[in-house]
């Protein structure tokens, strides 16, 4: 079944690293995706009260063993003991610890393409991902994505060449429309809504088609990767980067 060949070009992004194998946005899963020769990651970023732009995708941190613990109103020095690996394995990634964008940059510099996703709610975050971006000279590594088309727009505002993806439940004239206004390089469909002719409308008005959500049993994602192939998508979000292979 696995690895499915994908075309030469196509985007196999680890996301938030190899977090199929390791604890989600961590320094284990972005070396095993190193090591499993991923080129794209994909992380997630928050902003903390002291103004750190952390590595995180939940809100809290119930999910990771820390119930009550709100990313957005902790500081890095209360988040930095905190242990993000043994929801995981406590064997293998006990201890692991929270990391920051500017840690991500200094450890793997040019090794990756950067899928950096804004989220939270802090109307800030777009200008203080952007300040560690370009503090690291990593300007031309990234691609900004969000959910929060407000986030991008900001984005745009300060950085009239950042490369920007908005991700979307799928793909209409309304997220057209929108792309164009901001400029957008890619419409970022789930993969479930991926269609032929959702990907030919969508390059009507951006370079590239990037599919999230490739989730469920093998045999599902699977499914999903044949169907974003086989409708033309140019890249994809993947928690096991090892399960496309470009031809």
């Amino acid at each position: 079944m696995f690895p499915i060949q994908a075309p030469p070009d196509f985007r196999i992004i680890a996301h938030r690293g190899a977090s199929g194998y390791a604890p989600e946005n961590t320094v284990p899963a972005f070396d095993l995706a190193r090591k499993m020769g991923a080129v794209e990651i994909e992380t997630d970023t928050q902003l903390t009260t002291d103004g750190t732009v952390i590595l995180c995708h939940d809100l809290n941190l119930d999910r990771l063993g820390h119930p009550g613990v709100v990313v957005e109103s902790s500081s890095i020095d209360a988040l930095r003991p905190l242990d993000l690996g043994s929801w995981f394995s406590p064997h293998l990634y006990g201890g692991t610890a929270i990391m920051t964008l500017a840690e991500l940059f200094e450890r793997y510099g040019d090794a990756f393409v950067y899928h950096v996703e804004l989220k939270g709610k802090v109307e800030t975050l777009p200008d203080a991902v952007c300040d560690v971006i370009r503090s690291a000279g990593m300007e031309e590594h990234c691609i900004i994505t969000s959910f929060a088309y407000q986030h991008l727009a900001r984005m745009r505002k300060i950085d009239s060449d950042c490369r920007l993806g908005w991700l979307v439940g799928e793909v209409g004239e309304e997220e057209c429309d929108r792309a164009r206004e901001i400029g957008l390089l890619q419409l970022c469909p789930r993969a479930g809504s991926v269609t032929n002719e959702m990907v030919e409308h969508s390059r009507t008005v951006v370079e590239e088609v990037r599919a999230w959500g490739l989730g469920g049993s093998g045999q599902q994602v699977a499914d999903l990767i044949h169907r974003i192939l086989a409708a033309g998508c140019d890249g994809a979000t993947i928690n096991w980067p090892d399960w496309i292979t470009r031809a």
